[in-house]
């Protein structure tokens, strides 16, 4: 079961978070999100349900438009034990104005999953000064 999950959770961060699907299929639906930070930024914050991260998601594409700033992941390490994944990865920023001053930000998700293999919590570790520069 872990080699599957290992599997699922890295198609849902390479493909499904980057247009190749629906992330929102993955997900049950009283799923926990969680991506710690300033109360004062939507994107931060806890969010419970399938609608609240529904809604997370629609904020951060908004956010992307409006700043006209490209987001892409790439997995660089990840473990898993029974139902838990752990994913080191990259995510980049490019702003379409100046390309070459791309953001880097490494961090670390946590994915819990049921006997569905349907993500039940998401904890970002996220370098929230990062990604608060990129699209304040």
């Amino acid at each position: 079961m872990s080699a599957n999950n290992k599997q699922l959770i890295k198609n849902w961060i390479e493909k499904k978070l980057q247009g190749q699907g629906n992330p929102l299929e993955d997900l049950d639906q009283q799923v926990v999100f969680f991506i710690p930070g300033a109360s004062a930024n939507p994107l931060f914050g806890k969010f419970v349900g399938i609608e609240e991260v529904k809604r997370f998601f629609q904020l951060l594409q908004a956010k992307l438009l409006q700043k006209k700033v490209t987001q892409s992941f790439l997995v660089k390490d990840y473990i898993a034990d029974k139902k838990q994944v752990v994913v080191l990865l990259e995510e980049t920023f490019i702003p379409e104005k100046e390309p070459s001053n791309v953001s880097f930000n490494h961090t670390a998700w946590v994915f819990k999953l049921n006997d569905e293999q349907k993500i039940v919590d998401l904890y970002c570790y996220d370098n929230t000064l990062v990604t608060s520069k990129v699209l304040e």
